[in-house]
């Protein structure tokens, strides 16, 4: 689920994902990034870790996601 774009938050992304500001700031600070407009991409993949890419670095990272925000598949 897309997350950032161009520097540019997908607020209805994040809370369909239950993923908070601080949460999504704390992954781009651990990619070395300063600001959300220095993020190209920010991805919540579907194993729930957060893949970023910034044009600063032209790389990708991945951050797990917090394990009291899985989701269960027992329903």
């Amino acid at each position: 689920m897309l997350l950032i774009y161009h520097g540019i938050i997908n607020k209805k992304n994040m809370s369909k994902s239950k993923i908070s500001m601080e949460e999504i700031m704390e992954v781009i600070r651990e990619h070395g990034v300063a600001v959300v407009e220095q993020v190209d991409l920010a991805v919540l993949e579907v194993d729930g870790n957060i893949s970023v890419m910034s044009h600063e670095f032209k790389q990708k990272t991945t951050k797990k996601k917090k394990a009291h925000k899985a989701i269960s598949k027992n329903v």
